[in-house]
């Protein structure tokens, strides 16, 4: 199994919520010359970043539009990039009207919603040339759409911004289904559905809820069967590589009312211990603005970088990049396990990697952590729901200087410490 382990020298812990410190933030990408306010980006099926500013950012004729920059993971920009106007297979619309949010579909492809309260189209756009491939009018009157979500048979769903407005379903040719959710309540900015289609997670900003609508199948009506209370969330996002639920915690604009959640925060939702177990931050341009409201989050494919963005009216950084230093957890299938215990580490003393070995005897949340003789926490190894069984962490120390460390393990109940010992 896959874990991410952090070499950070210094681990937050923030109003009881444990936070993991593997996410860096490395700043404005591609660069700091791209500046604006982020309102629809994804990640497509090859790992390009698409992007598009809510405000026009480009002049033709004396007219404005919107355009979609499309980025490389290097940073450079696709040979498609900028996308001016949506052509291809019959379509033929300018990027006029104001872009709402983006999503990458079943194939790798590109879906785009766009417009007014009084007209929406929904677009999708061919990932490798950039060509529109379909386009269907949404109808909403009276309310904007929100981000799109898609399930893995390419079902389309499709939400309002504003409440009493139904969540609509349309199948992997536009054709439109029906109503997910016959009437919304609160504001929203986005929407996520699970792989098989049957869960539906609405964050309702206004309300300080994630709505949680499910249903039995694919032929069944959804139902409300519960929520995530506490983040005032505008955006959201599975993490490819995990399989784990992330969103946006809430801004200065709008407070979230759980201390567990800060604002300017995505937050790691764990179902099986029903709870936050990881986090990464945005860096504001002006300290606890309310203007930066978290709107948009996106993942490489490999799950190892996070794409973020804000928006308001101000000019900041289009996208900031965070990415996650981890390495592995490993399993050891060959051990027999009949209690918990932590070894001592191997090498040690050790100069800057060792490895440290411990088993869990029951299922339950686990945490390795590593401390200095003060008692102060520097790295955070493992923390998450592991089953029964032994394992091993490389743990590296390059960061730290040459001393005594004190690592922790703690599980159900149990804690373990032992000393290790740095020298460089």
């Amino acid at each position: 199994m896959k874990k991410i382990v952090s070499v950070a020298t210094v681990l937050l812990l923030l109003l009881g919520v444990k936070v993991n410190a593997q996410w860096v933030n490395e700043g404005a990408w591609p660069n700091a010359s791209y500046l604006g306010q982020n309102h629809a980006m994804d990640v497509d099926g090859e790992g390009k970043v698409w992007v598009s500013n809510y405000s026009s950012d480009t002049t033709i004729g004396g007219a404005s539009y919107r355009t979609i920059k499309v980025f490389n993971p290097d940073g450079s920009q696709a040979s498609f990039s900028p996308i001016i106007a949506v052509q291809g297979n019959g379509i033929n619309d300018s990027l006029k009207a104001a872009t709402l949010g983006m999503r990458r579909d079943h194939n790798g492809d590109m879906l785009l919603v766009t417009g007014t309260s009084t007209v929406q189209y929904l677009y999708r756009f061919n990932h490798q040339t950039g060509a529109a491939m379909n386009k269907v009018e949404i109808g909403y009157e009276g309310s904007t759409p929100i981000a799109p979500t898609v399930d893995d048979q390419g079902n389309i769903y499709i939400g309002p911004v504003f409440p009493a407005f139904p969540i609509k379903i349309y199948d992997a040719d536009f054709n439109y289904i029906g109503d997910a959710v016959t009437s919304t309540t609160g504001f929203s900015r986005t929407l996520l559905v699970s792989s098989d289609g049957l869960t539906l997670y609405h964050p309702v900003y206004s309300t300080n809820t994630i709505m949680i609508y499910t249903r039995p199948d694919e032929f069944s009506e959804f139902d409300s069967t519960g929520a995530i209370v506490g983040p005032a969330c505008e955006s959201i996002a599975w993490n490819p590589a995990t399989g784990k639920l992330w969103f946006s915690g809430g801004s200065y604009f709008n407070l979230p009312t759980d201390p567990k959640y800060t604002p300017n925060t995505w937050y790691e939702y764990d179902f099986t211990a029903n709870d936050v177990t990881d986090s990464l931050k945005w860096e504001f341009t002006t300290p606890q603005s309310p203007d930066e409201r978290p709107r948009a989050i996106a993942f490489s494919l490999d799950g190892k970088t996070a794409y973020i963005g804000c928006f308001g009216q101000t000019g900041y950084p289009l996208i900031q990049k965070v990415v996650n230093t981890s390495v592995d957890v490993k399993p050891d299938p060959n051990t027999t396990v009949t209690n918990y215990d932590l070894s001592q580490n191997y090498p040690n003393p050790f100069n800057p990697t060792t490895e440290i070995k411990f088993t869990v005897a029951k299922e339950g949340f686990v945490t390795l952590k590593v401390y200095d003789v003060l008692g102060k926490e520097v790295a955070n190894l493992v923390s998450e729901q592991m089953p029964a069984g032994a394992y091993t962490v490389d743990f590296n120390a390059s960061d730290l200087s040459s001393g005594t460390y004190i690592y922790t393990l703690s599980v159900n109940g149990v804690s373990i410490s032992k000393k290790m010992m740095l020298l460089k």
